[in-house]
């Protein structure tokens, strides 16, 4: 059977509904932190809680390389590889007794998450590592969701997944609205084409 023009705008009508359904939940939650994040200076909105503690974790034995200790450090708070990440400090000039001397270098160790994640700072050498430790409150978690700080893969699929739906609903509503007639479509065309030309320029003059 042949396509026709209505029955494609049917079919991509109801894709058009589906997909918006779908994507209602995400789009509350992007929408709303968002926002939060937009105006809290403005309208005085509390930022999101966070409290700290800071604590010194008992290390087996010096591991040899960061990875051995962001490895350990994983195997012990139960994350995966995926969320945790290291960054090396390199020695840097100090003041010791009015003397100048070169600051040993540190390795650092995030262990991130929504609404628990923490900081590990190490010396090479040490049997000990200073972890600073974070619970997000509600409000906070939500917007480390937004900006998917905490690095958890599933969520950032879901998230690309959101920013394919909007580019579909922005497609397809503009098809629906011009049902496909070429007046109509050519000036859906020109408005689109007007936009990309807008955002390759602002981003150019950055």
């Amino acid at each position: 059977m042949p396509i026709t023009t209505a029955s494609f705008l049917t079919f991509l009508r109801r894709c058009h509904a589906w997909v918006g359904l779908t994507g209602a939940s995400f789009g509350l939650l992007f929408g709303l932190t968002g926002f939060l994040m937009s105006h809290r200076s403005v309208m005085k909105i509390e930022g999101g809680r966070v409290d700290e503690v800071k604590i010194q974790v008992q290390l087996d034995h010096a591991p040899a390389t960061i990875e051995e200790l962001a490895a350990t450090l994983a195997e012990q708070f139960h994350l995966p590889m995926a969320r945790v990440r290291t960054r090396v400090l390199a020695p840097r000039p100090a003041r010791f007794g009015g003397q100048p001397v070169t600051a040993a270098p540190q390795w650092q160790v995030l262990l991130s998450g929504h609404a628990h994640f923490a900081r590990a700072t190490y010396s090479p050498g040490n049997r000990t590592v200073d972890l600073e430790r974070s619970s997000a409150g509600l409000l906070e978690a939500l917007k480390r969701l937004h900006k998917a700080e905490a690095g958890q893969v599933g969520f950032i699929l879901l998230a690309d997944g959101f920013a394919g739906a909007l580019l579909f609903l922005i497609l397809s509503g503009t098809l629906i609205w011009s049902r496909l007639a070429g007046p109509r479509l050519l000036s859906a065309g020109l408005a689109f084409g007007g936009l990309l030309v807008l955002v390759a320029v602002a981003s150019r003059a950055w």
